[in-house]
């Protein structure tokens, strides 16, 4: 069974691009909600493995989405990597040892990276 990953970002470009990038490099199955309330429903209906969220979205915010998902026995465990700016990243919320968070301006080798030591995945030498 593929590991899969849920990808909620408002911005389509960045969320396609961390999507092709997770596909490609890794060959995960990906899900992909433009905010956090679709992010939300999905979370609940595909039980993925991983899921990465951007914090400011319409509709539901990643924290409310992520405390939503805390709150829920089935969706609780479900490791979050939460991409932040850095004022966001500076206050660093705590939100339990299954979150991580990502200052916006990385790069898809460092999201490639948390992804892996995450999901305790090897990484190829491939890789720059």
């Amino acid at each position: 069974m593929a590991t899969t990953i849920l990808v909620v970002d408002d911005d389509d470009a960045v969320r396609k691009s961390i999507a092709v990038a997770l596909k490609l490099k890794r060959g995960f199955e990906v899900l992909e909600a433009g905010d956090g309330l679709v992010g939300l429903e999905l979370a609940k209906k595909q039980k993925p493995d991983l899921i990465i969220s951007d914090v400011i979205m319409d509709n539901l915010n990643g924290f409310m989405m992520l405390e939503s998902l805390q709150e829920d026995p089935e969706t609780a465990k479900i490791p979050i990597i939460m991409m932040t700016s850095p004022a966001l990243n500076a206050g660093a919320w705590k939100s339990g040892v299954a979150t991580e968070y990502l200052e916006k301006g990385f790069s898809l080798a460092e999201l490639l990276t948390i992804v892996d030591r995450i999901l305790k995945i090897q990484p190829t030498h491939e890789e720059s």
